[in-house]
C-alpha cells in the first residue's frame, strides 16, 4: 500500500526497561552499603524525563518492561517468601510510573508460576507471555493491546492507536525451571509462537505491534535463545531484547548479517536492548504515516540508550515505594548465621580457586551425600560444580564478595547463593567432565606472550559462568585455543578416564545446558534436592572453614606470560 502523501506523520515513543533483576535503588544488601546507581530509581527519573519530551513533541507514548525484574537479589528472593500485597515493593514501583505493560523473562519464574500469578493480579498492566502455555495461567495473558493517544497538533486532530504487545522467552526455559514448570506449563519454541500470535494481533484491530523478546542478539546464542530470526517474521514493527545484560545499539554487539549496531534494526525492523541492573532507558523514536487503508507503517526511527549515571537523582516514587520492605529485609539480613575463623572473599577468582567456593562446594557436598544415601550411585567419586558468582565481570568492581573474620550473616549468605538453583546429582563420564571444564575455561581470555596490558578475562563470556570442580584437580592453561586449555586431569594421584562414571553435583541450570554447557540427558539425573543451598551452607559454618586445603585447579601456562586482571579497591588490603 501506498502512504498518504497527505496525512500528517505522528509520532510514537516506546520507553523500555530490561532485565532489571530486582536492582530497585543504590544499594547493596549483600555489602550492606551504598551501590554505585540507583537502579531502579535513576531509571524512573529518567522515564519521566522521556515523557515530558515526548508531551513537548507531540508525540504519543508508551512504557514496557521486558522481563527478569522479580528476580536478581536479596530483595527478590525475601519477597518471594511473603504473600503477594499491593504494597511489594515491584508492584508498587510499576503501578505508580503506570507502565503499559510487562513481558515474561525466564527467572521471572525462578519463583514458580503462582508467585508470578500472584504479582499479575495485583498490576494495572497485562504481563504478556506469548510462548507460555498452560491450563491455567490467568492473569498472565498471551497478548495485549494498548490504547494509545497521539497528541493534537496544530495540523492535525488527536489519533487513536492500538498497540499490540507480545512476549516471548527462550524455549530453554522449561528446562531451566524444569521442577517449577513440569506438568503446569509448557515453552513453545518463539518462532512458532509468534507466526501464529502476529495475524491474530493484527485482526484483533493492531495497528502496530511490539515485541518484547527476552533474548540475546549474538549469533552464537544457542537457536532458541537468539532474537535474530524472530525478527523476519511478518508483522512485527519493533522490538526490544534482553536476556544478555547488554546493550543495542551500540558496540556491544558485533556486525553481523541483519544486525545495524548504529542505527539500532534487526533485519531492517527497529530494536533494542537497555542492559542490566537498570543501567539504561530505552527510548525508541518511531515516525508513523498512514496507507491509504488505513493501516499505520513506520516511516522513520531513532534509538537512543539514556545511560543511569551516578549523577542521574533518584525518583521519589520508587523510594517511597521501597523503603518499607527495604528497611525490613536489612533487619532479616543482619541475623548472625555461624562464624568463620578467617576473611572469605573471591577477589582473585579468576586467579586462583577461592574459599568462598570451597565453603560451596563442602555445602552442596553434604546435601548431595545426604540424599544419595542408600542409591547404588553413592559407591561412584563424588565431584562438586560451584560457579564464579559476584566476582566482577559486567557488574564491575563492587561486584565481589566479602565476608570478613567473624560473624557470618544473613546477608553474606545471600551473597553466596544469588540464584535459588535446586541442587541436582547426574551421572557423568570422565570425558563429559573434559567438555564441561573447557567449555568453563573460556572465560578467560586467549593470550599471547610478550603482549602488554592483556586481559585475563574474556569479556564476552560472564564470569559466573566459571565453575571450579572440586574433587577434581586440574590445569588450566590461557596461551592455548579453547578447547584445549584443561591438562593433567586427574582424580586423587590417577589420570581422568574417558569412560570413567562419577557423580556430579551441580544445579539444574547448569546440569541442562545454562551457560554453553552441554545438556545432560534427564534419564542421568538421580538426585533433585529440596534442600536449600543456604541450609547446607549454615551446617557448614558452625564447624571451622577448611584450612590447608589444596586448590583443584591452577593456572599453568605453557610459557611465560603475563595478564592483568580487574578486581575490586578492597582487594588491595
Amino acid at each position: 500500500m501506498q502512504t498518504d502523501a497527505s496525512a500528517e506523520a505522528c509520532k510514537l515513543r516506546i520507553l523500555a526497561t530490561s532485565d532489571l533483576h530486582m536492582h530497585l535503588t543504590a544499594y547493596n544488601s549483600v555489602a550492606d552499603k551504598t551501590a554505585p546507581t540507583h537502579g531502579f530509581a535513576g531509571v524512573a527519573t529518567l522515564i519521566e524525563q522521556a515523557r515530558t519530551e515526548a508531551r513537548d513533541l507531540s508525540a504519543g507514548c508508551v512504557l514496557f518492561d521486558n522481563g527478569d525484574l522479580l528476580q536478581g537479589t536479596a530483595m527478590g528472593d525475601w519477597l518471594a517468601q511473603h504473600p503477594v500485597t499491593a504494597h511489594h515493593p515491584v508492584i508498587a514501583c510499576l503501578n505508580a510510573l503506570e507502565y503499559d505493560a510487562m513481558g515474561v523473562g525466564n527467572h521471572d519464574l525462578d519463583y514458580g508460576l503462582p508467585y508470578l500469578r500472584a504479582v499479575a493480579e495485583q498490576l494495572h498492566l497485562p504481563i504478556v507471555a506469548t510462548s507460555l502455555n498452560g491450563e491455567d495461567l490467568s492473569p498472565l495473558t498471551p497478548a495485549a493491546l494498548i490504547p494509545c493517544e497521539i497528541p493534537a497538533t496544530e495540523h492535525s486532530s488527536a489519533r487513536h492507536l492500538k498497540i499490540g504487545v507480545l512476549s516471548v522467552l527462550p524455549q530453554q526455559t522449561a528446562l531451566w525451571n524444569h521442577h517449577l514448570l513440569n506438568g503446569i506449563a509448557t515453552v513453545d519454541h518463539p518462532v512458532d509462537a509468534l507466526t501464529a500470535a502476529v495475524p491474530a494481533l493484527r485482526a484483533q484491530g493492531a495497528d502496530l505491534v511490539v515485541l518484547l523478546a527476552h533474548m540475546g542478539l549474538e549469533k552464537n546464542c544457542e537457536e532458541d535463545e537468539t532474537a535474530l530470526p524472530l525478527a523476519q517474521i511478518p508483522g512485527i514493527d519493533a522490538m526490544i531484547t534482553g536476556h544478555t545484560h547488554r546493550r543495542f545499539p551500540g558496540p556491544d554487539h558485533p556486525k553481523a548479517e541483519g544486525l545495524d549496531t548504529e542505527i539500532g534494526t534487526v533485519a531492517e525492523i527497529p530494536a533494542m536492548m537497555p542492559g542490566h541492573a537498570g543501567s539504561d532507558l530505552a527510548v525508541l523514536d518511531l515516525e508513523l504515516a498512514q496507507d491509504s487503508d488505513g493501516s499505520w507503517q513506520v516511516t522513520k526511527h531513532t534509538c537512543t540508550l539514556r545511560q543511569n549515571t551516578v549523577d542521574t537523582p533518584p525518583a521519589r516514587v520508587v523510594m517511597t515505594a521501597t523503603e518499607t520492605a527495604k528497611n525490613a529485609l536489612r533487619r532479616h539480613l543482619s541475623e548472625v548465621t555461624g562464624q568463620t575463623p578467617q576473611d572469605l572473599h573471591n577477589f582473585f577468582a579468576l586467579v586462583q580457586p577461592t574459599l568462598i567456593c570451597a565453603l560451596t562446594a563442602q555445602a552442596k557436598s553434604q546435601i548431595a551425600r545426604a540424599g544419595l544415601k542408600g542409591m547404588a550411585e553413592s559407591a561412584l567419586p563424588l565431584i562438586v560444580a560451584t560457579a564464579a558468582h559476584t566476582a566482577g565481570g559486567r557488574d564491575g568492581p563492587h561486584n565481589f564478595l566479602h565476608i570478613p573474620k567473624g560473624p557470618v550473616l544473613r546477608r553474606h549468605l545471600a551473597g553466596l547463593n544469588p540464584f535459588g538453583n535446586q541442587i541436582w546429582a547426574i551421572r557423568v563420564t570422565g570425558a563429559e567432565v573434559m567438555r564441561r571444564l573447557e567449555q568453563a575455561a573460556t572465560v578467560f581470555a586467549q593470550l599471547t606472550p610478550n603482549t602488554p596490558s592483556q586481559y585475563l578475562h574474556n569479556k564476552a563470556v560472564p564470569i559466573f559462568n566459571f565453575d571450579t570442580y572440586f574433587g577434581l584437580h586440574y590445569d588450566i592453561d590461557p596461551l592455548l585455543p579453547v578447547g584445549q586449555r584443561i591438562k593433567n586431569l586427574r582424580h586423587g594421584e590417577a589420570p581422568v578416564l574417558p569412560n570413567q562414571q562419577f557423580v556430579l553435583v551441580t544445579n539444574q541450570f547448569r546440569a541442562v545446558g545454562g551457560g554453553g554447557y552441554d545438556p545432560l540427558p534427564p534419564d542421568r539425573v538421580i538426585l533433585r534436592s529440596d534442600q536449600r543451598l543456604e541450609e547446607g551452607l549454615t551446617e557448614v559454618l558452625s564447624k571451622p572453614c577448611p584450612g590447608n586445603w589444596v586448590p583443584p585447579w591452577r593456572i599453568v601456562p605453557s610459557s611465560s606470560v603475563s595478564a592483568n586482571i580487574e578486581t575490586s579497591p578492597d582487594a588491595l588490603q
